[in-house]
């Protein structure tokens, strides 16, 4: 997968710090998150098995790409491990 940009690195590490993310449910297959975006509220999920991330943002399904919102998502889920 291709690096993000500085760009979306940096606005991933901003919705982490003012508290936007928000881990809703876990199951064995799933960790469903809640992002608070500028616009929008988004919903993340990460499947397990598959190792994938999936956002319902325009960028990521625009782009086929990790957006901050995903990345949000992956901090919160590694410091909550």
């Amino acid at each position: 997968m291709e690096k993000p940009s500085n760009e979306v690195i940096q606005k991933a590490n901003l919705l982490v710090e003012r508290g936007k993310v928000r881990k809703d449910v876990e199951t064995d297959k799933r960790i469903h998150f809640t992002v608070e975006g500028e616009s929008e509220t988004h919903s993340v999920i990460f499947e397990k098995g598959k190792g994938e991330w999936k956002c319902d943002c325009k960028f990521s399904s625009l782009h086929q790409k990790r957006c901050s919102h995903i990345l949000a998502c992956i901090s919160k889920k590694t410091k909550l491990i």
